[in-house]
């Protein structure tokens, strides 16, 4: 696996997006289903431009990628969220990520138990827990851009950011519950969970990551008042920040996931506050440049013929799971937030877009060699790809039905006035 050559045809790949991106997003496809599509052509099952390297380079390769991307992706989640949106919602928004994310998470591992009756209940929860997050960096290129600005909602949008970004580092302690489930089950020790990754890894990693995030907008903030600050340098502080916190939580061995996230959250506050610092689609450029390397370097891996050796069960339980993971789960809830009480349509539109990418590949590659199982590679690894190909196509024709209904409903509702 050529190192320059995937940096050459990535290259390729974003100045022609770059170049035609209205085009692109006017005919519904999106950048993460190109690059996706152009890796397995590129690769080493179409063209065999860019040769098979040995399996633990090619996962290697894929993880530092995934960090990657998702540390962009949720740092400029951060930025473009509103600056009180938890405090403002807090009800619907914890519902939403604490009781959303179990139910998706037994939902997904009961379809795959059903349909793999050979899989013990740990395996598949394992493989539920890895499906489980919403991704942000899929989900950022169906909430952004001028299409979604012009048909979905800021409601919609805004929580499906928030969503996204708090359920990825919150699946971190999950997969390894499932994990340590698993490896009890072999003579295990299920209570170093509590003690290594509840509480060290994540939860005292949230509140160092805060600290971290806050001191750098504070900084930040301060250079700007003093008048040290360049007006356009808010993207390389971002970057740095993102960066910062990526690579310094994982030399500490904790989350660096959620750590990015809370980080970037803290940082957003004081750049949110001062809108003179903040830089123009600042979180699209962010996101587009890193979204491409790890779609394109997933379809180079794709493992087609353990797809193949599954059969038609493996097609039925990514069926299943993009229909039954979500929607039933925000169905259920739906009693239980208020900002979306009784609004059965904008329900059944969250519960669509609720894509599964990135994410999904960070874990699946991290627990791979920990489970000594490989399905919790080949499954997951299907499921992205056929979420990245129906989200991606289906974001533009449903957004467009969005206006329709809320216009609809805001002229049947004057008379009621």
């Amino acid at each position: 696996m050529d190192l320059m050559l995937i940096i050459f045809f990535i290259s390729i790949l974003v100045i022609l997006s770059g170049a035609f991106y209205k085009k692109i997003q006017n005919i519904s496809v999106t950048e993460p289903f190109l690059a996706l599509v152009l890796g397995v052509v590129i690769g080493p099952d179409v063209l065999n431009l860019i040769k098979s390297a040995a399996p633990e380079t090619e996962f290697k390769i894929l993880e530092i990628a995934c960090q990657f991307t998702i540390a962009m992706a949720l740092m400029a989640t951060a930025l473009r969220l509103p600056q009180h949106i938890f405090r403002k919602n807090a009800a619907s928004l914890s519902n939403l990520v604490i009781f959303g994310m179990i139910f998706m998470w037994g939902l997904s591992s009961g379809i795959v138990y059903l349909l793999l009756p050979e899989f013990s209940i740990y395996e598949c929860l394992l493989i539920g827990a890895i499906v489980t997050p919403t991704d942000p960096v899929v989900a950022s290129t169906l909430v952004t851009g001028e299409k979604a600005e012009k048909y979905l909602p800021e409601k919609i949008r805004n929580t499906l950011s928030f969503e996204a970004g708090v359920n990825d580092g919150f699946a971190y302690p999950i997969v390894f519950l499932a994990l340590y489930l698993l490896a009890a089950e072999g003579g295990g020790d299920i209570g170093q969970w509590f003690t290594k990754v509840l509480l060290y890894e994540n939860i005292l990693c949230a509140v160092l990551a805060y600290g971290v995030g806050f001191g750098c907008g504070f900084l930040m903030k301060k250079a700007h008042e003093s008048g040290f600050l360049n007006t356009k340098t808010l993207l390389s502080f971002s970057i740095g920040v993102a960066l910062l916190l990526l690579g310094g939580f994982h030399l500490l061995k904790m989350n660096p996931i959620i750590a990015v996230f809370v980080g970037g959250f803290a940082f957003a506050k004081d750049i949110t506050a001062n809108e003179d610092i903040k830089e123009e689609r600042i979180q699209e450029t962010m996101e587009r440049i890193t979204t491409v390397p790890v779609f394109f370097i997933l379809g180079l891996m794709l493992p087609w013929q353990e797809w193949y050796a599954l059969g038609w069960t493996l097609v039925l339980i990514v069926i299943l799971i993009l229909l039954f993971r979500r929607l039933p789960a925000l169905l259920i809830l739906m009693p239980f937030m208020p900002q979306f009480r009784k609004k059965i349509y904008t329900v059944l539109i969250m519960g669509w877009f609720g894509p599964i990418g990135v994410a999904a590949l960070y874990y699946a590659v991290l627990t791979k060699d920990k489970a000594n199982f490989e399905e919790v590679w080949i499954i997951p690894s299907l499921v992205v790809v056929a979420s990245t190909v129906v989200h991606g196509l289906t974001s533009v024709p449903l957004e467009k039905i969005v206006p329709q209904y809320f216009g609809r409903n805001k002229r049947k509702g004057k008379p009621r006035k």
